[in-house]
């Protein structure tokens, strides 16, 4: 069994050149019971629209079998408007892709799951705000519509940066001085793009909401309140 991993920037699988940056794609590994193995064909600067045609969707389906998981995750880039080879329209082509994305899952006998944009580290007098525009609402709306399952991480993450406030939720992000990582020695101040504490939070907000519906992808995950099940007396020195 398998969970595909389909978004952009923000949930892809970093690797060494791009250390200390972290896609919530990868925070989900965290999560997943043993035997359950995580694909992510999330790629950089990818929309709903670029993703379909440069072919990465046809590759996800191509390793797609029967009783897999798709987590689905876009939005940051269809809203750039000045881009018309991944720009989309909210309640049009972005909608239509979600659905698309749907049909031929489910052709195949997969079972798609959706999340809304995670947050930008965006505050606007003390306050951490929605920077997505509407594509989070198109796609809870298709979710409804359709009866998928979508979590609102949009939500979910505006939320918690706002509990614990501008300069602690910066840790979250790829935010940081100079000669502090090899890859980076001129610092970066990059409030879009995550790092491992991060990721893995975007990543347990998702394992966490999900754990409260009844949706199937639910038997790939562990439980989170079985915190009984680590042997602590065994991690000591």
């Amino acid at each position: 069994m398998k969970i595909l991993m389909m978004g952009d920037s923000t949930m892809k699988k970093n690797n060494y050149y791009s250390y200390p940056q972290f896609g919530w794609g990868q925070g989900i590994e965290l999560f997943v019971k043993d035997g359950i193995l995580v694909y992510n064909y999330a790629e950089n600067g990818r929309s709903t629209k670029s993703f379909i045609a440069e072919g990465r969707f046809d590759n996800l389906l191509s390793n797609l079998e029967k009783g897999d998981y798709v987590i689905c995750s876009f939005g940051h880039n269809d809203e750039k408007e000045y881009d018309t080879s991944r720009y989309t329209e909210p309640y049009g082509e972005y909608t239509k892709n979600l659905d698309f994305f749907a049909k031929r899952v489910e052709e195949k006998g997969g079972h798609i799951v959706y999340a809304t944009s995670i947050t930008r580290h965006m505050f606007k007098d003390g306050v951490c705000v929605n920077s997505h525009g509407e594509y989070p609402n198109a796609m809870l709306k298709y979710c409804k519509d359709t009866n998928h399952t979508c979590i609102d991480l949009n939500k979910l993450s505006i939320e918690h940066y706002n509990k614990i406030g501008e300069e602690k939720s910066k840790k979250y992000h790829m935010i940081f001085g100079k000669n502090q990582y090899s890859n980076y020695l001129d610092g970066k101040d990059d409030h879009s793009h995550l790092m491992i504490e991060g990721a893995t939070f975007m990543a347990y907000l998702f394992v966490s909401e999900i754990s409260k519906t009844k949706d199937p992808i639910n038997e790939c995950f562990i439980d989170l309140s079985l915190t009984n099940q680590i042997d602590f007396e065994m991690l000591k020195d």
